[in-house]
C-alpha cells in the first residue's frame, strides 16, 4: 500500500484566463498568500487579534517543510515530521478561525484600495474564480530551489537530494555527502556539512568559485574532509530505490564520465523567489526577491512579505515564523489606524467554516452500514496523510459538505488505516473519489485532479437541484 501512495505525481493544470469566468466576490480584513509555515502563523497571530484572515494556500498546505521527513531544529520539537509540523500550525490556525482556501492566486492589484486578489480553485471548476477585496495582504508565496534537471532527481528528491544543509545535513553524520554550487552559498553549506559528513564533495562546473568571501574559502580549501572538483558537473544521481547510493559524474573538459561515491547531494544553486505576480505591483530586488522597508512592510503600505519571498540568506521555517508574527502585528496596527476592520467581520468570515461532518471510515463493516443508511448518492474519498495532493483536496471536500450535506453522504477513507478496502476497490491512486448508490454498487470512479474537477462541475451544474440521484453522476 505504501509504495503506490509514494509513487503518485500529479500534475496541476491551472488555467489563468478570466474569461467564460464566474467570477466570486468576497471580502477580508486580510488576504494571506501562501500555505506554509510562515503563512499559516501570521494567521494564527491575526486570528488571536480578533482579524479573521483569509489565506490563500496554493498547492502544498504546510509549505516546503512537509517535505522533510524529521525536523530537529524546530523550538519545542525534539523529533517531529515535517508533515506533523506542517500539520500542527494548519490546525493550530484553523482552530483559531482563519480561513483556509485551497486556491492558487492568479493575479493581484495593488493600483487602489480596497486591494484585489483573485484566485482559482486548485481543484474545481475552471469557469469559477474569486475575487478577493481586502485592505491588507501578507504574502508568503515561498521561492522555488532551482534544480538540475538530470535522471534521478526527482526520484530522490528529500531522500538523498536535497536544497538545504541546515534542515537535512543531520541525516547524514559520518556519511559522504556531494554539494553542488560555486558560490557562497555552497561554501557556506560545505562548511556546515564538514561538521556533520565524514566527507564533502564540492562540485563545480567552472575551474574558480564564484565567492567574494576569500577568508571563508581558504578555510574551505584548507579542511581536510573536503575535497574540491573542479570542472565537474552532475549528469545522473543513482541509488537503490530507497536511498542514494552515487553519482554520474562528467570532466567537462575530458568528457570522461565517472562514478562518486555519495550518500547524498545538496544543491546549492540558487532558488527562484514566486513573485512574478508582484513585478509591476511593488518593489522587487534585481534576484526578484521582495524589498522590505521597514520590518515586513513593502514598497507599499498594506502589503508585507515573510519567508523565503523576501529572505535570500537565511531560508528557514523558524525565522519565517518570527517574520510572520512581526507581519501579523504590523497589519494589525495598520488596520486599526485605518479603521479597515471592525469586530462584526470576524463572525460572518467565522460562518463560512462550519461545514457538515464527513465520516471517517475505519472497516468495511463501517462502511456497508454508511452506505445502508445512507440517503441520496454516497461520495467516499480515498486518501492517505503522506498524500500532498489529499491535504489540497480535503478543503474542497468539506466545502461539498457544507453545501450538499443534506442530499449527499460524505465519507473518507484513510490508506493508512484500511488498506482491505483499498484492495477491494482497487484504489491505485490517491486522491481517489468513488461515488456509490444505497444498494453499494459502483456509480462512479474518479482519481487525480481532472477527473475530480468533472464531478465538482456537476455539482455545480445541480447546486439548485431538490435531491440528487447516484446516476446524476454516471
Amino acid at each position: 500500500m505504501k509504495n503506490f501512495i509514494y509513487s503518485i505525481f500529479l500534475l496541476l493544470t491551472l488555467s489563468t484566463s478570466p474569461l467564460r469566468a464566474e467570477v466570486i466576490e468576497k471580502e477580508h480584513p486580510v488576504v494571506i498568500l501562501g500555505g506554509g509555515v510562515a503563512a499559516l502563523t501570521s494567521a494564527v497571530y491575526l486570528s488571536r487579534a480578533g482579524i479573521t484572515p483569509v489565506v490563500i494556500t496554493g498547492p502544498l498546505v504546510g509549505g516546503t517543510i512537509t517535505q522533510s521527513h524529521n525536523v530537529q531544529n524546530w523550538p519545542g520539537e525534539v523529533s517531529i515530521s515535517g508533515l506533523e509540523l506542517g500539520d500542527k500550525v494548519r490546525k493550530q490556525a484553523e482552530l483559531n478561525g482563519a480561513l483556509l482556501q485551497s486556491e492558487m492566486v492568479v493575479s493581484v492589484d495593488f493600483s487602489k484600495r480596497p486591494y484585489i486578489v483573485t484566485t482559482k480553485s486548485i481543484i474545481g471548476s475552471e469557469e469559477r474564480l474569486t475575487q478577493y477585496k481586502t485592505q491588507a495582504v501578507i504574502v508568503a508565496m515561498g521561492a522555488n530551489p532551482n534544480l538540475l534537471g538530470i535522471p534521478g532527481e526527482n526520484d530522490y528528491f528529500s531522500r538523498g537530494v536535497y536544497s538545504c544543509a541546515v534542515c537535512d545535513g543531520w541525516l547524514y553524520k559520518d556519511k559522504t555527502v556531494a554539494i553542488v554550487g560555486g558560490g557562497d552559498s555552497a561554501l557556506i553549506e560545505a562548511e556546515y556539512l564538514s561538521n556533520i559528513a565524514s566527507k564533502v564533495h564540492i562540485l563545480l562546473r567552472r575551474d574558480q568559485f564564484r565567492t567574494v568571501e576569500n577568508q571563508r574559502l581558504k578555510a574551505i580549501l584548507s579542511n581536510p574532509k573536503i575535497q574540491v572538483h573542479y570542472n565537474t558537473i552532475v549528469q545522473e544521481i543513482k541509488g537503490d530505490k530507497e536511498k542514494v547510493t552515487h553519482l554520474i559524474v562528467q570532466d567537462t573538459q575530458t568528457k570522461r564520465p565517472s562514478e562518486l561515491p555519495a550518500d547524498a547531494l545538496f544543491l546549492a544553486i540558487g532558488a527562484k523567489p514566486n513573485t512574478e505576480l508582484f513585478q509591476s505591483q511593488i518593489e522587487l530586488d534585481p534576484a526578484g526577491y521582495i524589498v522590505l522597508k521597514k520590518n515586513q512592510q513593502t514598497s507599499l503600505e498594506g502589503v508585507y512579505a515573510i519567508g523565503d519571498v523576501a529572505d535570500p540568506e537565511f531560508k528557514q521555517a523558524v525565522s519565517a515564523a518570527g517574520d510572520a508574527a512581526k507581519a501579523a502585528i504590523q497589519a494589525q496596527k495598520y488596520l486599526a489606524a485605518h479603521s479597515a476592520t471592525s469586530q462584526k467581520a470576524a463572525p460572518a468570515a467565522a460562518k463560512e467554516t462550519e461545514v457538515r461532518k464527513v465520516v471517517e471510515i475505519y472497516s468495511k463493516a463501517q462502511l456497508v452500514k454508511e452506505i445502508k443508511n445512507a440517503q441520496g448518492p454516497i461520495f467516499v474519498d480515498f486518501y492517505s496523510t503522506r498524500c500532498g495532493p489529499c491535504r489540497m483536496f480535503s478543503p474542497l471536500y468539506d466545502e461539498w459538505a457544507q453545501q450538499y450535506g443534506n442530499k449527499i453522504t460524505f465519507l473518507k477513507v484513510n490508506a493508512d488505516y484500511a488498506a482491505d478496502i483499498f484492495h477491494e476497490y482497487q484504489i491505485q491512486a490517491v486522491p481517489t473519489l468513488v461515488i456509490f448508490d444505497q444498494k453499494g454498487n459502483v456509480i462512479r470512479k474518479s482519481s487525480g485532479f481532472n477527473e475530480i474537477s468533472e464531478v465538482d462541475k456537476r455539482l455545480s451544474k445541480m447546486k439548485d437541484k431538490v435531491d440528487l440521484m447516484p446516476q446524476d453522476f454516471k
